[in-house]
């Protein structure tokens, strides 16, 4: 029995020594089955690919210490004539209110997030060419990416929000110059109260038969919408518009339906956006257009844009990195 038992141990020990690394002297058995360790990975295959590292075109921008005024308790009044508000009016109240908050809007395809004042904004949208615009400013800067042959390249020029002349901007910016374009020339009718995306908005409507031209073509029906919260910003338009042109098929009518929206006021930050930041291989390209001419101030910035879409802000801005916030507003 106790035979039995050494045998069984040193059984036990010789195969333990087999699973580590093969016999523990040149006497074992030959015939004693051995195990072969599974090939251990080198540490090359256990790395993962380094990402490229990237660059980033401009700086971020510094939260907005300024507090906003607060929303009315109620609604700001519109001018009225005759139970109708002028389109112009609805325009203006907009801007003057808008420019004292952060926000986000929509305009088309175009997109755009500001802080108070437009001292800091971020801006995508499109030229004629239907290529992608980003603009960017901040501290004091705004920048134009564009994109080249072998890479990315961008146009600074110093920008001074608080210049009298910087309306241009906050115009573009705000969707001054969009509304302008598409309900300035119309009287609105006040038709109700409702909430909209959890804001109480005021309803005006304009519906008639016109005959007007519009690009390249005729307008013969225009029935537009405008929601309008307590502050006066104008939250929301829909605009349908029935245009007759002469093809060389003969005379069409087309629908063109174009919206506008601001998502929020109050509480928007901006950000750099992603595109500013590149590979760090990719050539980077970089102009500074005479440090005199300050965008906003001197010179009228050159614009373009897609039909249907906002006005480009600046002439050669690009991007910058922002992160500017303000109070939450509602």
């Amino acid at each position: 029995m106790h035979r039995r038992t050494v045998v069984v141990a040193l059984v036990v020990v010789l195969a333990g020594c087999n699973a580590f690394g093969g016999p523990a002297d040149d006497t074992a058995d030959p015939d004693t089955p051995t195990l072969t360790p599974a090939e251990v990975p080198t540490a090359e295959s256990l790395r993962t690919a380094t990402p490229t590292p990237t660059e980033c075109l401009a700086p971020r921008v510094a939260a907005d210490d300024r507090t906003p005024p607060p929303t009315p308790e109620s609604p700001v009044s519109l001018p009225t004539t005759d139970g109708t508000v002028a389109g112009t009016d609805l325009v203006a109240s907009h801007g003057a209110a808008l420019d004292n908050y952060s926000f986000a809007l929509r305009m088309d395809g175009t997109r755009v997030r500001a802080t108070p004042g437009a001292g800091a904004f971020a801006y995508e949208g499109v030229t004629l060419g239907f290529q992608s615009v980003h603009v960017f400013a901040v501290a004091g800067t705004v920048y134009r990416l564009r994109q080249v042959e072998d890479g990315v390249a961008v146009d600074r020029q110093p920008y001074d929000p608080d210049s009298p002349q910087s309306t241009w901007y906050r115009d573009a910016l705000t969707g001054v110059n969009w509304l302008d374009d598409r309900i300035g020339s119309y009287n609105y009718t006040r038709v109700g109260t409702r909430t909209w995306n959890g804001t109480e908005v005021r309803v005006f409507e304009e519906a008639r038969d016109i005959e007007i031209l519009v690009g390249s073509g005729e307008a013969l029906t225009v029935e537009s919408t405008v929601l309008v919260d307590r502050r006066g910003v104008v939250r929301h338009v829909r605009q349908e518009r029935t245009l007759q042109r002469d093809t060389i098929d003969g005379i069409v009518n087309t629908t063109e339906i174009e919206t506008f929206t601001v998502d929020r006021v109050g509480g928007v930050t901006v950000r750099r956006p992603d595109a500013f930041c590149v590979p760090g291989p990719e050539v980077v390209t970089a102009t500074t257009p005479d440090a005199n001419a300050t965008v906003g101030t001197a010179q009228s910035p050159n614009a373009t844009a897609a039909p249907g879409t906002a006005t480009t802000p600046g002439t050669e801005p690009t991007a910058t990195d922002a992160e500017p916030t303000s109070s939450p507003t509602g």
